[in-house]
């Protein structure tokens, strides 16, 4: 059976092959209308057809160019649960936007008798593509949402939980006249509830949960314990980071008063995405395009003194230029982060040790290149290869963020979203040298969760640079 990942990757395939064929339809009814409507009033005297606008010539460059319009604007990111509302207008902005880079691009320099000419053919050229792209995406939405809707479709789900929240919630599910996909397959039991759930759908304790899951492919698990004690939720949360579910809960009236919550259904159960980042679709792939087109111009320009520092490293003391140490990333998942070593070679030895302002273990270029915040430069080749973005939280050594969890047991929400080079808790507090400290640089780190965007991206590398120009780097 496919899981979730599958599932997704599979229906954004078809969404983006009836792209491609509907933006190539729509191109050759535009150019049906140039050549009957636009052209016959001179093209009978003079041959002035633009060769850009050869239909062959430009056949491969068109479907590129709305993938990548169509990409920029998040459609392909979310390919299940679509709103057909949303998905209007996401098609109009994005259709609009990319026929005004067309029409910039390409019917500017078109040979017209007059100015009106201009009008109409953009007028046509939004129409066209606008009329054709939406309604190939609602017939596949429709065919999608009804069959979620009438149980053809969808999800394997775990309710964590067996009190009274969660049989509402199971038989909430049950008694829909619409499902909206969740296929209860059980539940899990708490130590500290009282139970309200028939015996035969409890598979198993919180300690089972690994299993259960792996056992029965779930691919949504919905935490909907009675208690208010927190404990049993996060270790439930910590367990499931980096496993290939979605982790949704039932959320509470205070939530809602301090607008914690973002919610996309209007109907159905009142569920929110534990794991949903509060950007739009858009806004992830600007800031990861932003991610890309930064690192690759920052390596490109600063290459010579990547190379002078290698030099550097190397011929001032033994063992290798760049430091490689595993990091805790994007949902849990471990990565190595690069950097250039300013240590001696082998100094830390079994047991991992936080370094200081007056670590004698570093070396004199070391710290030279902490100061400027130059050893970080490797890390733009971990954001190209997707294991960073530019900025986000810290990451952390494992042997540390178990420390932490201990204290802070929601530490693990930080996994959402990539780790960054810099971050709103490096700018206002820098570099931490113990745990506590890494605790109280914490609160910055969740501040950025909750006003994420490209423009506070924009502010926190401003003021990253100034900290890194005024030698403020430690």
């Amino acid at each position: 059976m496919e899981c979730l990942t599958q599932k997704k990757i599979r229906q954004r395939l078809k969404y983006i092959i009836l792209d491609l064929f509907s933006v190539l339809f729509a191109w050759a009814l535009f150019f049906v209308f140039r050549r009957l409507e636009i052209e016959s009033t001179f093209i009978h005297q003079i041959q002035m057809f633009s060769p850009i606008y050869n239909f062959e010539k430009i056949l491969l460059g068109i479907p590129l160019y709305w993938l990548f319009v169509f990409w920029l604007s998040g459609y392909y990111n979310q390919p299940l649960r679509k709103s057909r509302v949303e998905e209007l207008w996401q098609t109009f902005v994005s259709v609009l936007l990319g026929c005004l880079g067309l029409f910039f691009i390409l019917l500017l320099n078109d040979p017209v008798v007059n100015y009106t000419d201009y009008y109409r053919s953009f007028i046509v050229l939004f129409l066209i593509y606008f009329v054709v792209i939406y309604l190939a995406r609602y017939t596949l939405t429709r065919i999608v949402t009804y069959n979620i809707h009438h149980r053809v479709w969808g999800f394997n789900t775990l309710i964590v939980g067996c009190g009274e929240k969660a049989m509402n919630l199971y038989q909430e599910f049950q008694n829909m006249k619409n499902s909206t996909g969740e296929i209860v397959r059980g539940f899990i039991s708490i130590d500290s509830e009282q139970s309200h759930v028939p015996a035969e759908l409890i598979l198993g304790s919180e300690r089972d949960l690994d299993t259960i899951i792996d056992e029965n492919e779930i691919e949504e698990v919905i935490v909907a314990t009675d208690g208010d004690d927190m404990k049993d939720f996060y270790e439930v949360v910590n367990r499931l980071v980096g496993k290939d579910v979605e982790l949704k809960i039932i959320p509470k009236l205070y939530d809602f008063l301090v607008g914690g919550v973002r919610v996309t259904s209007i109907y159905g159960a009142l569920l929110v995405d534990l794991f949903d980042v509060r950007l739009s679709e858009s806004g992830k792939n600007v800031k990861r395009l932003m991610d890309i087109m930064v690192s690759a111009l920052a390596i490109v320009l600063l290459s010579p003194l990547l190379l002078l520092v290698s030099l550097l490293v190397k011929v001032t003391s033994e063992g290798p230029v760049i430091y490689k140490q595993e990091r805790v990333g994007l949902k849990g998942k471990p990565f190595n982060i690069y950097k250039f070593r300013t240590m001696e070679h082998n100094s830390e030895g079994t047991v991992p040790q936080l370094s200081s302002v007056n670590d004698k273990r570093i070396t004199k270029v070391g710290r030279v290149l902490r100061k400027y915040r130059i050893d970080e430069i490797p890390q733009f080749f971990n954001v190209l290869k997707g294991d960073m973005s530019l900025v986000g939280p810290r990451p952390e050594r494992p042997y540390y963020e178990q420390q932490i969890i201990e204290k802070v047991p929601y530490f693990k929400v930080i996994h959402k979203v990539r780790p960054g080079i810099t971050s709103w808790g490096m700018v206002m507090y820098g570099y931490a040298d113990t745990v506590d400290k890494m605790i109280e640089r914490l609160k910055y780190d969740i501040i950025y969760l909750e006003n994420i965007s490209v423009t506070v991206d924009v502010k926190i590398l401003i003021y990253t640079i100034r900290t890194v120009l005024t030698g403020k780097g430690i």
